[in-house]
C-alpha cells in the first residue's frame, strides 16, 4: 500500500517537471527525430562488415563483371528500379522483410564487382554514414542541453517564486540553508537525471533496437542464447538501486545540516567572534561533515558495484556469443557467413553499452527520487496566508480598523493572543506597549496579513482582510522592522524598494528628505547611487533606520507600522530617527509597537498588553492615573520606586 502510494506520488511529482520541459516540445520532437537517425546511421554503420568479409576479402569470387565504382553503383541503380517496380512503389514497403529481394539482386551485385571498386565504394559509404551519424549525435545533443538548461531555469524560478509566496510561519519552520540545497543541488540531481537521462536513455532504447533487429535478422536463435544472462543482471541492479535510494536520503538530509550550519554561523560572525565560538562552531560543521562523508562513501560503494557488474555480463554475453556462434559457421552445410557472424558481433556488442547506460541511469534515478521529492515538497506546499476567490479590490483606507475578538497562536504553540478587540480611527497614531512576549509585534504581524487569526476578524473600514487582495491590502501599510533589513544595492534602489509603482527621483529625495536620510547620503561619492555594503555594514544604526522610514514612505501609503524602530538605537541615533518618525507620521494612521515608553507618550492612544490581553488604554496620562501595569512599567523604565 505504501509503495503504491509513493509510487503514485513519484509519478504525480515527475508530470510536473515534465509538464515545465514539454513547454520546449518543438525542440524535443527536433531533438527526438535527429535521435532516431543517430540511432538509424549507427545499426547502418555496423552492417557494412558483411560485404567486407563475404565479397570484399572473399577468395572464391567469380570474375569481375564491374570492374569500376560508376559501374557497380550503376548496377544497384538498376537493381533498385526493378524493385520497386516490381511491388508496385516505394510505400509498398511494410518492414524490412520486404526488402529481401533486392538485397539477394544487392548479394549478386557485390560477388561480381571486383573487389578493389568494391573496397572502396564500401569505405565511401561507412565514410558518409559515420559523418550523418555524429552530426544527427551533436545536433541532438546541444538541442537536449537547451532543453535541459531552459527546463532547470524553470524550475528553479518556479520554486523561487513559491518561496516568496509562502507566510512567515513557513520560514519560522524552515531554514534557509535547506533552501539552498533544495533549489541548487537538488534541483540539479532532478535535472540530471529526470531530464539528461530520460532523453539519452530514450536514445539508448532505440539504440538497442536498432541492433536488436539487425542480430534478429543475423540469426535469431543466436541472440536468444546470448540474453540468457540479463534477468540475474537485472536482480542485482535491482537491489543496488534500492541502497542507493536509502542512503541517498540520508545524504540529502546531511547537506542540508550542513548548509544551514555554515549560513547561521556566518551570518552571526559577530556574536561567534564575540563569544569565542570559533571552534564550537567548526567542531558542530565538522561532526555533520564526518556524517555526511560516511553516508556519502556507502552509497558510493554500491554505485561502484554498476562498473563490475556490467563488465562481467559483458563478458559472460561475450563467450556464449563466441562459442555458440563459432560452432553454428564451422557447422557442416551452413548458410551462416563470416560476415554474418560479424555483423552479429557488432550488433550484440553494441547493445551492451547503451544497456550498461541503461542499468546505471536506474540507480540514478533511484538516487534522484529522493530530491524529487524534496523539490515537490516546495512545488506542493500551498501557504498558510490564501487570497481568497471572491477578493475585493481596496485602494485606500478610509475610517477605522477594528480588531474583533482576535485570538492568535503559532503552530504547535500555546496562544499568543486573546480575545483582542480594538478599534482603531483614521488619523490616530495609536501605540502597544508591554513586555516582551506579550504579544506587540504578532499584533503588528496581523494588519497586513503576515500571518492569519485563529479566531474572531480585523476589519478595514468594515471589510474583512481576509476578504481584501492582499497586494491591494499590504500597499496600504508602510513598515519599519525593529532590524534594519537593507539590500546590496544602491540607496536609490533600496527606497524604492518600497513601492510596487514606479517612482521618480523627485520621489525618492522627498521620501529620503522626509526621514532625515539626505544628510548623510548626499556625503557619499555617488550620493543616491551608492552601493550598501552586505546588511548595510557601511551605515550606522540611525543611518539604516531613517533609510527604512524612508522606503516605508517613498509609496505613500496611509497607515505606517513602526515595530520597535528605536529600541536598538543609542540615545542620539534614537533622536534622529524619532524626528523622522514624528515627520514621516503627518496625515498618516500610525501604528507603533514600543518598549521605550519614551517614544510613545504623544500618541493619541495606547494599549497595554499583558500576555496577549488588553489591561489598559488611554492617553499617557490616563494610564498612569489608572493603569498599574503600564505604572510599573514606567516606574521601571524611569528608576522610580513603586
Amino acid at each position: 500500500m505504501d509503495k503504491s502510494t509513493n509510487t503514485k506520488g513519484n509519478w504525480k511529482d515527475l508530470k510536473k517537471i515534465y509538464g515545465i520541459m514539454f513547454r520546449y516540445w518543438p525542440v524535443l520532437v527536433t531533438g527526438l527525430i535527429a535521435m532516431l537517425l543517430y540511432a538509424l546511421f549507427s545499426g547502418i554503420s555496423i552492417t557494412f562488415v558483411i560485404p567486407l568479409f563475404d565479397y570484399v576479402f572473399n577468395p572464391n569470387k567469380p570474375a569481375a563483371l564491374y570492374t569500376t565504382m560508376g559501374q557497380f553503383f550503376d548496377a544497384i541503380g538498376t537493381a533498385w528500379g526493378s524493385y520497386i517496380s516490381g511491388i508496385g512503389g516505394i510505400f509498398a514497403i511494410r518492414g524490412l522483410s520486404d526488402l529481401a529481394p533486392f538485397w539477394e539482386s544487392l548479394k549478386q551485385i557485390m560477388l561480381q564487382t571486383n573487389s578493389l571498386s568494391l573496397l572502396y565504394a564500401i569505405c565511401l559509404f561507412v565514410v558518409i554514414t559515420m559523418v550523418l551519424k555524429n552530426v544527427f549525435y551533436y545536433i541532438q545533443r546541444i538541442l537536449f542541453v537547451d532543453l535541459r538548461g531552459n527546463t532547470i531555469r524553470d524550475v528553479r524560478n518556479l520554486m523561487f517564486s513559491r518561496y516568496m509566496k509562502q507566510s512567515l510561519e513557513f520560514f519560522n519552520q524552515n531554514r534557509v540553508g535547506d533552501a539552498l540545497v533544495r533549489m541548487v543541488n537538488d534541483v540539479e540531481i532532478v535535472s540530471e537525471q529526470f531530464i539528461r537521462s530520460l532523453l539519452e536513455g530514450i536514445r539508448d532504447v532505440v539504440t538497442i533496437l536498432v541492433y536488436m533487429r539487425i542480430a534478429l535478422l543475423m540469426n535469431s536463435q543466436l541472440f536468444l542464447y546470448s540474453i540468457i544472462v540479463l534477468p540475474a543482471f537485472s536482480l542485482t541492479i535491482g537491489f543496488l538501486g534500492k541502497k542507493i535510494k536509502k542512503y541517498s536520503r540520508r545524504i540529502q538530509a546531511q547537506l542540508s545540516s550542513m548548509f544551514s550550519t555554515v549560513e547561521e554561523a556566518l551570518n552571526s560572525m559577530k556574536i561567534v567572534k564575540a563569544f569565542r565560538r570559533e571552534e564550537s562552531e567548526y567542531k558542530i560543521f565538522s561532526q555533520i561533515n564526518k556524517r555526511h562523508l560516511k553516508l556519502w562513501k556507502k552509497a558510493q560503494r554500491y554505485s561502484a558495484l554498476n562498473v563490475p557488474l556490467s563488465e562481467m555480463t559483458t563478458l559472460f554475453t561475450g563467450v556464449i556469443v563466441i562459442v555458440i556462434g563459432g560452432r553454428m559457421i564451422l557447422a557442416p552445410g551452413s548458410t551462416f557467413s563470416l560476415g554474418d557472424f560479424t555483423a552479429f558481433l557488432f550488433a550484440m556488442f553494441s547493445m551492451l553499452h547503451p544497456l550498461n547506460s541503461l542499468t546505471q541511469i536506474y540507480t540514478d534515478v533511484k538516487k534522484a527520487l529522493v530530491s524529487l521529492g524534496r523539490i515537490s515538497t516546495v512545488l506542493n506546499t500551498e501557504s498558510s496566508v490564501q487570497e481568497a476567490e471572491d477578493a475585493v479590490e481596496k485602494k485606500d483606507f478610509n475610517s477605522e480598523i477594528v480588531f474583533d475578538n482576535v485570538s492568535f497562536s503559532y503552530k504547535g504553540s500555546k496562544p499568543v493572543l486573546h480575545n483582542v478587540s480594538l478599534t482603531i480611527h483614521k488619523g490616530e497614531k495609536i501605540a502597544f506597549v508591554g513586555a516582551s512576549g506579550g504579544g506587540k509585534t504578532t499584533l503588528a504581524n496581523l494588519f497586513n496579513r503576515m500571518y492569519d487569526v485563529n479566531e474572531g476578524a480585523i476589519l478595514i473600514d468594515g471589510i474583512d482582510i481576509r476578504k481584501i487582495k492582499i497586494s491591494d491590502l499590504r500597499r496600504l501599510f508602510g513598515v519599519v522592522t525593529q532590524e534594519s533589513v537593507l539590500f546590496t544595492r544602491s540607496v536609490r534602489e533600496n527606497i524604492a524598494y518600497g513601492s510596487l509603482d514606479e517612482v521618480s527621483d523627485e520621489q525618492i529625495r522627498k521620501a529620503a528628505q522626509v526621514a532625515h536620510a539626505e544628510e548623510f547620503i548626499l556625503n557619499f561619492p555617488n550620493q543616491y547611487d551608492e552601493i550598501l555594503q552586505t546588511k548595510g555594514a557601511n551605515l550606522s544604526g540611525g543611518q539604516k533606520q531613517r533609510l527604512c522610514i524612508a522606503r516605508a514612505i517613498v509609496g505613500d501609503p496611509p497607515i505606517l507600522i513602526f515595530d520597535e524602530a528605536t529600541s536598538a538605537l543609542d540615545t542620539e541615533s534614537e533622536k534622529l530617527v524619532q524626528e523622522a518618525i514624528d515627520d514621516a507620521t503627518q496625515n498618516r494612521t500610525v501604528i507603533m509597537i514600543a518598549h521605550r515608553l519614551s517614544t510613545i507618550q504623544k500618541a493619541d492612544r495606547i494599549v497595554v498588553l499583558e500576555h496577549g490581553r488588553i489591561v489598559g488604554i488611554g492617553t499617557h496620562q490616563e494610564l498612569m492615573e489608572n493603569c498599574p501595569r503600564y505604572q510599573k512599567l514606567y516606574n521601571l523604565q524611569y528608576g522610580h520606586s513603586t
